[in-house]
C-alpha cells in the first residue's frame, strides 16, 4: 500500500518521462534564440547561481530540468503537521508534494527561523507562484495556472497570519533565488502596495456606510442584515477594484464613491425590502440641498466633486461589470446578490493568486468594530485566524517605512533634477489627507463662498447708492437694470431645471438654488453700483452713462461675470462657457468687462482673481477664433496688419480694456508711442479693442511659444523663425486661426521651423514635450476645424489661398470635420506657409523678428497681498522711465511741496 507522498512521487515521474530533454544541446540553443533583451542580464545572473531547485521555472521547459537535478531519494516523507494542515485545506497531492521538496531542500541549504509552520506555508505559496508567474515576456497581472484553493484558506490552516506570510515568502524567495527571483519579488512588492491601500480604503468604506445606511440587525426573506449588506458591498467594490487598469489608492477613492452612488440610487428606486437600509437623514439632507449622491459623498467624506464625477463617466459606466447582481430586489433575486459579488471575486482571486481581501470584513459578533475610531484595519493582517499575533510586525513595519523614507528622498532629488530643467507636472499634485478626507480645493471653495458674504454683506437695494444714484437722472436706468436682471435670473434657473430634466413651473425652488439666486441678483446690483458711482465720480455726461448702461451687451456681459463669480464661490462646478451661454453673450464680449470688474472690486481673492483669469485666456486661445465671434467683424474693418509692432513693452497705456468706453480718450496723441517713438493715434473703439486683444494673444502666444521651444532645446535663430512665421500668419493670414486653437498653430510652427533646420525631431515628440505644458489639452491635437471637402477621399480639394475673411463670412456656411493636427499640418498649414518659409530661411538674422520674453506679472496690475490689510499693487510700465504716480511725486518734490501736505490740502 503506497502513502500519499509515493503515490505524488509516481505522478511527478510518470508526468517528466524525459528527465534530460532540457539538457539537449538543440533545446539550449533554441532557448537562447528565444531570449527576449529584457531577460539577457538576469539570465547570465541566475546563470552563475548554481540553484538546485529547479521546479520553480516554466512547466513546458524547465520542470524536467527539475527533475535531473534534484535527488529525489534523499528527501524524506512530509512531517505529520505538514500533511494534516494540506489535507484540511484540500490541497491536491502533487501539490504537497512538490511544496515538501521545496521546503526540504530551503532547509538543507539554510537554517531557517522562526515558525515551522510559516516556512511551510510559504513553500507552498512560492511552489504555486512558479506554476503561474512568467519568466519571459510581459508579466501578466493574471497567472498562467490558477490557485486550486485560495491561499487564505491554507493560510488559516497553518495558522499564519498574512504579514507573517508576506514576509516569510519574500525571504523565501531569496533563499531559492531562481531564475523568477525578480518576477516574485516584483509580484509580492505589488501584493504588499495593493494590501496597503485597500488598508486605507477598508477603513473609508467604513466610514461610509456608517454614515449612509441604517442598522438593521435581523435578515428577513425580502431585506438583508447589516452585516449581509457590508458584506456584499465590499465583495462588490473588490470585483470592480480588480478591475482597474491601475490600482493607486485615489483610482480606488474614486471607484468607492462611484460604486456607492451607482449602488445607493438603484436601492432607492426600490420600494420595499432593502430601501429600509437607507438613512433617513442622508436622503433629507439630499433633497433639501437638492445635491447629488457623489456629491454629498466626496463632501461628506473627502473627495474631489469634478475628478470623482469625470472617473464615473469616462471609466466607471464603461467597466465590465458581468458577474454581478443586476437588480437589488432581495425578494426575488436574493441569491444572486448574496452569491454574485462572491463567486466573481474568488474567480479572480484564484486566477490573480493574491490575499483575499474579505479578511478585512470581521466576524458578526465583531461587526460594530469597524466603524469604531481606533479601528485599524493593517492590525487584522497581524493576526492569525485563531488569534495569533505576528511578533515581528512592528519590527518589519519600522523597517517598511524605514525604506519609504528613503525612496522619498531619492524621489526629491530626482524632482529637484526636473525642476532644474524646466520640467513641470502636467497636473498641480495635490496633497490628500487620508485622516481628515479633505482636498486643499474644498478649503478653498469654502473661502471663495466666504469672501463672497462679506462682499454682499448687508446690501438692501432700498437705501444703496445704485437706487440713489438712478433717481437723480433725469431718465433713469433703474427699471432697465432691474428688468435685465429679472430676465436672466430666470434664465440662470430655467437652465439648471433643465440639466435636471424638470420643469421650472412644476418644481419647488430647493434652498440651494434659492441662496444661489438671492446672491446672484445682489451680487448683479452690487456690481452695477459700483461702475455707476465710479463713472459719475470721473463726471461723465449723464447721458453718455446711461446710454452705457442700457447697452444689452454690456448688462449681459457684467451678469455673465456675476454668475461666474456665483458659481466659483459655491464650488457649483459649470465649465465655460456655460455661464455665457445662459447669458447670451459672447465668450469674446464677456472677455473685454473682465478688467473692468476686477478693477471695481478689490475684495476679490486671489483664488477669484485667478479663475477669471484662466477663463480670459480660454477666451484669447479659443473661443475668440470661433467663426461665430465679433472679432471677425471687427478684423474685417480694421485688419490686424494695421498695428505697429509691439516690442519689448508688454504693458503700455493702452493695456486695459474700457469696452464700454465711458469717457472720451483724454490723452494727448504724443503721449501714445510705439517703441519707436512713433505715434499711435487711436481711430476709434474697434482699433482700441483690437490693440488690446492683439497685444493679449501676443502675450498667450510668446509664453506657449517660449516654454515649447525650452523643452524642445531650440536654438536662438529658429526660435526667431518661428515668431516670425507665427507674426506673419496673425498679421496677414489672419483667417487660418479661425475655428482653431492657438496651440494648434504654435505646434505646426515649431515642426515646420525643426524640419527646416534638418532636425531628426518628430511631431510625435514634439506634441509629447507640449502635453508636459500645465495649458495642455488632449483636443487641441486631436480636433483641428477643417472642411469635409479637404479631407474627400475621392475629390480632395486643396485650401484657397487666396479666400479672404470677407468671403468667409458671407459664403453659405460649409460642412466641416476634425482631423489631427499631423493631418492638418500636410494638408493646408504647409501650403498656406510655403512661400513665407523659404523667405525666413535665407533672412539674416536683423531681419528676423526676436521672440519677445513676456513679463512675470502679465498683461494686467497684480496685488500683492502682504496682510489682509496692506498690499502691494504692481503698476504697468510705460514710455516713460517713471510712472505716473511717481512723476507727479517728483513735480510736488521740485516745487518745493511734499505728498504728504499735498494730500492734506485736498482733503481740507
Amino acid at each position: 500500500m503506497l502513502s500519499e507522498y509515493e503515490k505524488g512521487m509516481c505522478e511527478l515521474n510518470e508526468s517528466n518521462p524525459e528527465p534530460n530533454a532540457a539538457l539537449n544541446p538543440a533545446n539550449i540553443k533554441l532557448e537562447s534564440d528565444n531570449r527576449e533583451e529584457g531577460e539577457e542580464d538576469e539570465e547570465e545572473e541566475d546563470g552563475n547561481s548554481q540553484s538546485p531547485i529547479a521546479v520553480l521555472e516554466d512547466d513546458e521547459e524547465d520542470e524536467d530540468d527539475a527533475d535531473s537535478v534534484i535527488d529525489k531519494t534523499n528527501t524524506p516523507e512530509p512531517s505529520d503537521s505538514f500533511l494534516e494542515c494540506c489535507t484540511k485545506a484540500n490541497l491536491p497531492s502533487e501539490i504537497t508534494v512538490a511544496s515538501w521538496e521545496i521546503y526540504y531542500h530551503a532547509v538543507q541549504r539554510v537554517s531557517l527561523e522562526g515558525s515551522e509552520a510559516a516556512w511551510q506555508l510559504s513553500a507552498i505559496y512560492y511552489y504555486l507562484l512558479s506554476k503561474g508567474i512568467k519568466r519571459r515576456g510581459k508579466a501578466s497581472r493574471l497567472l498562467t495556472q490558477p490557485f486550486p484553493i485560495s491561499i487564505l484558506t491554507i493560510a488559516n490552516t497553518f495558522d499564519v497570519s498574512v504579514a507573517e506570510l508576506i514576509d516569510k515568502t519574500t525571504r523565501f524567495a531569496e533563499i531559492i533565488h531562481s531564475r523568477k527571483m525578480r518576477r516574485y519579488l516584483e509580484y509580492i512588492r505589488r501584493l504588499q502596495e495593493g494590501l496597503a491601500v485597500t488598508c486605507v480604503i477598508f477603513k473609508k468604506f467604513c466610514r461610509v456606510f456608517n454614515g449612509i445606511f441604517e442598522e438593521v440587525k435581523e435578515s428577513t426573506h425580502n431585506c438583508p442584515s447589516s452585516y449581509e449588506l457590508f458584506t456584499i458591498l465590499w465583495t462588490y467594490f473588490l470585483v470592480m477594484k480588480s478591475r482597474l487598469p491601475t490600482d493607486d489608492l485615489i483610482n480606488n477613492y474614486q471607484l468607492l464613491f462611484s460604486m456607492i452612488d451607482h449602488l445607493y440610487t438603484e436601492m432607492s428606486s426600490l420600494q420595499d425590502g432593502i430601501v429600509y437600509h437607507l438613512n433617513q437623514e442622508f436622503v433629507g439632507n439630499l433633497i433639501d440641498k437638492d445635491c447629488t449622491i457623489l456629491r454629498a459623498l466626496c463632501t461628506n467624506f473627502g473627495g474631489s466633486v469634478l475628478d470623482t464625477r469625470h472617473f464615473y463617466q469616462h471609466t466607471y459606466k464603461k467597466m465590465d461589470k458581468t458577474g454581478l447582481p443586476t437588480s437589488w430586489d432581495f425578494a426575488e433575486f436574493r441569491d444572486e446578490i448574496l452569491n454574485a459579488p462572491k463567486d466573481a471575486y474568488v474567480s479572480y482571486l484564484l486566477q490573480r493568486g493574491s490575499i483575499d481581501e474579505r479578511v478585512f470584513i470581521p466576524s458578526p459578533e465583531d461587526f460594530s468594530m469597524v466603524f469604531k475610531d481606533q479601528f485599524v484595519a493593517a492590525n487584522v493582517l497581524k493576526i492569525s485566524h485563531t488569534g495569533r499575533l505576528f511578533v515581528d510586525a512592528e519590527f518589519l513595519n519600522t523597517i517598511s517605512n524605514n525604506q519609504c523614507l528613503e525612496k522619498l528622498s531619492h524621489g526629491k532629488a530626482g524632482l529637484e533634477k526636473l525642476s532644474q530643467g524646466r520640467e513641470k507636472p502636467k497636473v498641480p499634485c495635490v496633497e490628500y489627507n487620508l485622516e481628515l478626507g479633505q482636498y486643499p480645493e474644498d478649503d478653498v471653495s469654502n473661502q471663495a463662498h466666504e469672501r463672497l458674504v462679506r462682499i454682499i454683506g448687508g446690501w438692501k437695494l432700498e437705501r444703496s447708492k445704485l437706487k440713489e444714484m438712478c433717481e437723480r437722472m433725469s431718465d433713469s436706468p433703474m427699471a432697465t437694470i432691474l428688468l435685465k436682471s429679472d430676465e436672466l435670473t430666470s434664465e440662470f434657473e430655467r437652465t439648471l431645471f433643465e440639466e435636471r430634466g424638470e420643469s421650472s413651473q412644476m418644481t419647488f425652488m430647493t434652498n440651494f438654488h434659492l441662496d444661489l439666486r438671492k446672491e446672484l441678483e445682489k451680487v448683479f446690483l452690487i456690481f452695477m453700483e459700483k461702475i455707476i458711482v465710479a463713472e459719475v465720480a470721473k463726471k461723465v455726461r449723464e447721458e453718455d452713462l446711461v446710454n452705457v448702461v442700457r447697452r444689452e451687451e454690456f448688462l449681459n456681459s457684467v451678469f455673465c461675470f456675476c454668475v461666474e463669480l456665483v458659481l466659483f464661490s459655491n464650488g457649483y462646478d459649470r465649465p465655460f462657457p456655460w455661464s455665457a451661454d445662459v447669458c447670451n453673450c459672447h465668450p469674446f464680449m464677456f472677455h473685454k468687462v473682465i478688467d473692468l470688474m476686477i478693477s471695481h472690486e478689490k475684495r476679490l481673492s486671489r483664488q477669484m482673481v485667478q479663475h477669471f483669469s484662466r477663463i480670459e485666456e480660454n477666451v484669447i486661445e479659443y473661443y475668440a477664433w470661433k467663426s461665430d465671434s465679433p472679432l471677425w467683424q471687427m478684423v474685417v474693418r480694421c485688419p490686424f496688419a494695421n498695428f505697429q509692432e509691439f516690442g519689448e513693452d508688454w504693458a503700455d497705456k493702452l493695456n486695459t480694456y474700457s469696452p464700454m468706453k465711458f469717457t472720451p480718450l483724454k490723452k494727448s496723441s504724443d503721449e501714445l508711442r510705439d517703441e519707436l517713438g512713433r505715434p499711435i493715434v487711436p481711430q476709434n473703439q474697434t482699433s482700441r479693442t483690437l490693440r488690446i486683444f492683439l497685444k493679449r494673444t501676443y502675450f498667450t502666444a510668446a509664453r506657449r511659444l517660449q516654454e515649447l521651444t525650452d523643452r524642445i532645446a531650440m536654438a536662438t535663430r529658429p526660435k526667431s523663425q518661428c515668431w516670425s512665421v507665427f507674426d506673419y500668419l496673425l498679421r496677414n493670414d489672419t483667417l487660418i486661426f479661425m475655428d482653431r486653437h492657438l496651440d494648434q498653430i504654435i505646434l505646426c510652427c515649431v515642426f515646420v521651423i525643426m524640419r527646416m533646420h534638418g532636425s531628426s525631431i518628430t511631431f510625435h515628440e514634439i506634441m509629447g514635450q507640449y502635453r508636459r505644458q500645465s495649458s495642455s489639452a488632449m483636443y487641441v491635437y486631436r480636433n483641428v476645424s477643417v472642411f469635409r471637402d479637404q479631407v474627400d477621399e475621392d475629390n480632395p480639394v486643396p485650401v484657397n489661398l487666396k479666400e479672404t475673411i470677407s468671403e468667409r463670412l458671407e459664403a453659405p456656411p460649409k460642412s466641416k470635420t476634425t482631423v489631427d493636427v499631423i493631418k492638418y499640418y500636410n494638408i493646408e498649414f504647409l501650403e498656406r506657409i510655403k512661400h513665407i518659409v523659404k523667405q525666413i530661411d535665407t533672412a539674416p538674422d536683423e531681419d528676423l523678428m526676436e521672440m519677445p520674453i513676456p513679463t512675470s506679472h502679465g498683461l494686467a496690475p497684480v496685488r500683492v497681498y502682504l496682510t489682509q490689510n496692506v498690499s502691494i499693487q504692481v503698476l504697468p510700465r510705460t514710455q516713460y522711465k517713471e510712472s505716473r504716480q511717481e512723476r507727479a511725486i517728483s513735480h510736488l518734490e521740485r516745487n518745493g511741496r511734499t505728498l504728504e501736505n499735498a494730500l492734506s490740502n485736498a482733503n481740507e
